[in-house]
């Protein structure tokens, strides 16, 4: 299982994050995705022992690198 974090600006000033379940880092990183695509902010992906997967910025690169057009 791993979690994302994600929330909005008032979420990022304070810290206080919402916590979402997925089965794999896969379907987190997709839900992911669709948060940033829905203008939110994807905070973290980490597993329930608290091990970042990746962090924010990883995400946005990560996403980022999933969108660039192909050469």
């Amino acid at each position: 299982m791993w979690i994302l974090q994600w929330g909005d600006n008032t979420n990022q000033a304070s810290g206080q994050w919402n916590h979402e379940e997925h089965e794999s880092s896969e379907k987190a990183l997709e839900a992911a995705r669709t948060k940033v695509g829905m203008g939110l902010v994807a905070h973290a992906i980490h597993s329930p022992a608290g091990v970042h997967w990746m962090t924010g910025d990883e995400l946005m690169a990560a996403l980022s690198k999933d969108e660039a057009p192909a050469e």
